[in-house]
This record gives C-alpha cells, sequence and structure tokens, in this order.
C-alpha cells in the first residue's frame, strides 16, 4: 500500500541472490526489524529500527508495525519505521517441495485429547464452538531468506511478514485473514472459517459442520459491530470461498464506516474472532487456559503496519517461532458439535503444509 511509504524509497532487487545477500546483512547489524508483503502486493518493505529499545503502543496509532499476541494486553510491541526501505518482487520462482508432515506421536496424543475434550464440553452445552491449536515442530537449517521469498512466490493473496526483535523472537508466517484494514474513511474485516484442500477445477464440497462453523464467526462479527453501529451502517457481502495456498475457506466479508471511532476500541471488540478462540468467546477462552498446555505465544495474535487513522491488521495464522535449528509451526482448527478426530488432525496437518512446502 503506497499510504505507507511517506519515507520510503523502491529498490529493484532483480535477483533472488540479491535479497539473500541483503537479509543476511540485515540480521548480522541484530536490531529490530520486520519484513513484508501486503496481500496481492508487488513490492516487499522493510521497517527497521536504529537502536534496541523496546518500543510499544496502547493505542495503536504511531508508525510502525505492530506485534500483538493471542493474549489480551493493554500494550503492543511495535517497530518504528525508522528505516523504512521498499523492493520490487525479485524473479519468481514457485518451489513444488516434498512435503513431510509427520509429527511427533504425543503431539498427535495431544491434539486428540483436546478435541475429545472440546467436544465433550460442547455435547454438556457449555460451548457451540472452540479453537483448539497446537505446535508441529520441524527441524530446520535452510535460508530463511529463502523461505520468505517461497512464502511471498506461493501464497500471493497472503499477508507475508519476517518480523525479528529480541523482546519477542523471530516469527513468519503467510496469513490469509484479515482483522481490521482502515482507508478512506471505511473500516473492513472479514469472518473466515472452516477449511478443504484447493483442487483446481473443482469447487469445494462444503460440509454442514463447515458452513455452520463459518456462519458463528460471521454471526459473532455481526453482533459486536452492532453494539457500536446501527444496521444500516454495516455491509455485509455474500459468503463465498477464498484461496490461501493449499487450502480455501468460507469467508464474509464486512464494511463500517470509520467516523471517530477508535482502532483500538474495534480491534477488542474483534479480537480474539470466534475463528481463533470459539463460540462464546469468554467461555471458550477458559477453555483453553485450562486445557492447552503449551503458550500460544504470538499465534492468533494479530499485527501488521499502522499510522494513525490508516492500519493494515491480520490475524497471525500459519506462522512459525523460528531457533536456531528447528521450527516451531503453530496450527490448530475449530471443534464443533459435528467434528471428527482423525479428519481434525489432517486438517491441522494441511495447514502446517502451508510453511513446509516452501521451507
Amino acid at each position: 500500500m503506497r499510504s505507507f511509504a511517506i519515507q520510503g524509497f523502491v529498490n529493484m532487487l532483480e535477483k533472488r541472490n540479491d535479497f539473500i545477500a541483503f537479509f543476511n546483512a540485515l540480521t548480522s547489524k541484530q536490531l529490530p526489524f520486520v519484513i513484508f508483503r501486503l496481500p496481492q502486493s508487488e513490492e516487499i518493505i522493510l521497517y527497521q529500527q536504529e537502536n534496541n529499545n523496546h518500543y510499544t503502543t496502547a493505542s495503536i496509532e504511531e508508525k510502525g508495525f505492530v506485534f500483538a499476541p493471542f493474549k489480551a494486553s493493554s500494550v503492543y510491541t511495535f517497530i518504528p519505521n525508522q528505516v523504512e526501505k521498499r523492493f520490487a518482487l525479485p524473479q519468481v520462482i514457485i518451489k513444488n517441495t516434498p512435503i513431510n508432515t509427520q509429527s511427533l506421536s504425543k503431539t498427535k496424543d495431544y491434539y486428540h485429547l483436546l478435541v475429545e475434550a472440546a467436544k465433550e464440553t460442547i455435547k454438556a452445552k457449555t460451548l457451540k464452538k472452540v479453537v483448539v491449536s497446537r505446535i508441529h515442530e520441524h527441524k530446520y537449517s535452510g535460508s530463511i531468506a529463502e523461505s520468505i521469498l517461497g512464502l511471498i512466490d506461493n501464497y500471493p493473496n497472503a499477508m507475508v511478514y519476517y518480523w525479528s526483535h529480541p523482546n519477542t523472537g523471530n516469527w513468519m508466517g503467510a496469513s490469509p485473514e484479515t482483522l481490521l484494514e482502515s482507508n478512506d474513511g471505511k473500516f473492513k474485516t472479514m469472518a473466515l472459517a472452516g477449511t478443504l484442500v484447493f483442487k483446481n477445477n473443482q469447487r469445494p464440497s462444503w460440509s454442514l459442520k463447515e458452513v455452520e462453523e463459518q456462519k458463528m464467526v460471521a454471526d459473532f462479527i455481526y453482533y459486536q459491530l452492532k453494539t457500536i453501529y446501527p444496521k444500516s451502517a454495516i455491509t455485509v457481502s455474500p459468503t463465498y470461498t477464498k484461496r490461501a495456498g493449499n487450502l480455501v475457506h468460507l469467508c464474509t466479508d464486512f464494511e463500517f464506516p470509520h467516523e471517530s471511532t477508535r482502532i483500538l476500541d474495534i480491534v477488542r471488540l474483534l479480537h480474539p474472532t470466534p475463528a481463533v478462540a470459539g463460540i462464546p468467546v469468554k467461555d471458550s477462552l477458559e477453555f483453553l487456559n485450562k486445557h492447552e498446555t503449551h503458550d500460544r505465544k504470538y499465534y492468533a495474535g494479530f499485527f501488521g503496519p499502522i499510522q494513525k487513522n490508516n492500519v493494515r491488521l491480520f490475524v497471525n495464522l500459519r506462522c512459525a517461532e523460528i531457533h536456531k535449528n528447528n521450527l516451531n509451526l503453530y496450527v490448530g482448527g475449530g471443534i464443533t458439535a459435528l467434528s471428527d478426530l482423525e479428519t481434525e488432525w489432517l486438517e491441522s496437518e494441511r495447514k502446517a503444509e502451508t510453511l513446509l512446502r516452501v521451507l
């Protein structure tokens, strides 16, 4: 988005090796930075600090890039764009890497226990839906710069990023889900849920489970927006199929006036949505605190470029925390009364493939 390029400039990196060399030089400085490519954009954008200070925002109105955890917080880490650079995308080379998503059996057992506990709670009428998650550990010795370019090449409709900060660790991902976008006096958000494998020249065959799961998310967003907007001010799109790499999802778009509403108020109204927590949200969070033994950290949080009244915030899905010799991929799925144990496990494996297929 050109609106974020007040002090930026475009620099041509015609060869992928130029980007890799640039990325390696960038990491050697050991300063906080974020590299990202907005959906359907032809630019790679860099925001970098000139120091190692830990900057936080309580308003999401500073100029920079915010990175927020899943759990509620009153302040969020952000990287100010003290250095801002823009690059045209290097030449595109689509990788078709064989995928091995074998996980440790204890991870599968853990996920099955979460799904079973969720179904029992739903059966008891305490919840309608809950989104459970797990960590997929993956040994990694490749080039992070190559992986970033692989994500950019393979997922043109996703928000692709690499974030490096000493207070949060290093993360990268390719998220298909907008939390909040503000532009031209309007807000936009989406209800994204339900997952199937993308198949060429074949219309998705959505089951009742996936349709109901997505409808719950859309109904929640509409209800939340009606607490501060009249019905006439909220535009709702028909539900459609949205592709995200090797997967497709059901999606409904919402548009509503910016007016004098603070961005932070809308963010707290929407986050976390039932797409990453469940329904009711409060009861779902209590379930997750009790049954998920791992820390989601920044998985299912939100992130994106911010400045005063103009933001592009995304839900942190299809993401991995980067360690020296391995990646921790965070994946999950929405559980309803109609969920099947093995089907839910396979869906979580397919979501891990979003990153694994380009590593």
